[in-house]
């Protein structure tokens, strides 16, 4: 269901469908999102879980995915951006936010096979996209695909590139962390007013960034043009990305605006 939540005159719009192709298969979404509200902050997260019939706890993967990246991210509120990035620099948040999913997926993975002594933890294999928003910083973290882009008066911008490589990065390799990417701005010398976190099943219904940055730029003008124009856009949204998937990517679509 899409929510407004306000938080230093932010607002969030989100919504999340199940993609076409499982649909058709009957199968549950493998995308998960996420946020928190804090006092001095806002955390948003996105996750897409592999599909195939091999990684088959994938959708459990995404979930756990966003709920670690949630928790290592509120223990940064109260650190200087410098120190933050030293420890980004060094893989030190990166391998809190693996290590910590690791012990989730453990857990699960033994509660569902108690006679099994080896997790595997490829089965939950996902990607991950996390953005911290602080009344300092903002900070940015990736592995796999997907995307999280920013929008400053009608001019979008993807944060971080995805790797181009024929096999996916997600967490669930070993030693992963290594492939978590992260951005860190300071808020008062980068003026932007949206930021979108997105699966790769809503970027692949767009054969251009052009066309997707449209998509998005209508979407943030009918969330900003009135309240009558709002309503509409959450009444119809949900559908809007159930025709995307339908007639594009097939994929499992979840997206998160933060409007500020």
């Amino acid at each position: 269901m899409e929510e407004e939540i306000l938080f230093m005159n932010h607002k969030i719009f989100q919504s999340s469908v199940v993609g076409y192709k499982n649909i058709l298969k009957n199968s549950n979404s493998q995308d998960y999102l996420d946020y928190k509200i804090l006092d001095r902050a806002i955390i948003c997260t996105v996750a897409d879980g592999h599909s195939g019939e091999f990684f088959k706890y994938s959708d459990t993967g995404s979930k756990l995915a966003c709920h670690c990246a949630i928790e290592i991210l509120e223990g940064l509120i109260d650190i200087p951006k410098d120190n933050i990035l030293e420890q980004l620099e060094t893989g030190t948040i990166q391998k809190k936010i693996y290590d910590r999913w690791m012990h989730l997926v453990d857990e699960n993975y033994k509660v569902s096979n108690p006679v099994v002594f080896k997790t595997e933890y490829l089965k939950y294999s996902t990607t991950l996209i996390s953005t911290l928003i602080t009344e300092k910083f903002r900070l940015y973290l990736k592995i796999g695909d997907g995307n999280v882009v920013s929008e400053n008066d009608g001019t979008f911008k993807k944060i971080i590139n995805t790797k181009n490589k024929s096999i996916v990065d997600s967490l669930g390799r070993y030693d992963s962390y290594q492939n978590i990417m992260y951005y860190i701005e300071d808020i008062n010398k980068s003026k932007v007013n949206t930021i979108i976190l997105f699966t790769d099943g809503y970027e692949n219904s767009f054969r251009e960034n052009e066309k997707l940055y449209k998509s998005l730029d209508t979407t943030i003008k009918n969330y900003n043009r009135s309240i009558f124009s709002r309503r509409i856009l959450k009444k119809g949204y949900k559908a809007y990305l159930n025709q995307l998937s339908q007639s594009t990517s097939y994929d499992d679509i979840s997206i998160i605006f933060i409007m500020m």
